[in-house]
């Protein structure tokens, strides 16, 4: 069991299958391999090899680690603020919080950036007013999925509640 403690101690902490501690791993830096608010993390088999794939958020990249907690490489840079991943097949989905939602490839090359907003006042802001949405464009994207035929699904980090659903192009 992996735990993602970024609003607290900005380790990865981990347990076994009992739930006994076992150990912390990061901690807070903006240098590779520690964290500056660590978000989401997923368990990414696209390797051959189990890893975990880190958001941290205010480093404004993704991060591979081994199981062990041994840091592995950057896998991509100069994201903003990603908050979270989801894995289907190939592609690796981050919501970024401000306005923006981006898709990796296994080998970590960006394949789509959706959703992007010119506005800056309106990235990361929790109260926006619904008035200033615009379709197709997002204000702060929390979380994101990937359905059975390649559509995303994005939910805005939104005191009124915001959905956005971007249709694959086949």
């Amino acid at each position: 069991i992996f735990v993602a403690d970024g609003y607290g101690s900005n380790h990865v902490l981990k347990f076994d299958k009992n739930r006994k501690f076992v150990k912390a791993f990061g901690g807070p830096g903006e240098a590779d391999g520690k964290f500056k608010t660590c978000h989401g993390i997923g368990l990414d088999m696209r390797q051959g090899k189990p890893l975990l794939l880190v958001c941290n958020r205010n480093n404004n990249r993704v991060e591979h680690w081994d199981l062990d907690g041994n840091f592995v490489k950057v896998i991509q840079r100069n994201l903003r603020m990603p908050a979270a991943v989801h894995i289907r097949g190939d592609y690796a989905v981050f919501p970024e919080l401000q306005g923006r939602v981006t898709v990796i490839d296994k080998e970590g090359n960006i394949v789509a950036q959706v959703g992007d907003n010119p506005e800056e006042k309106q990235r990361a802001n929790y109260g926006l007013n619904p008035a200033l949405w615009r379709a197709g464009i997002c204000n702060s994207p929390h979380g994101a999925s990937i359905d059975k035929d390649g559509n995303l699904i994005v939910a805005e980090w939104s005191q009124f509640g915001h959905l956005h659903k971007f249709v694959l192009n086949k």
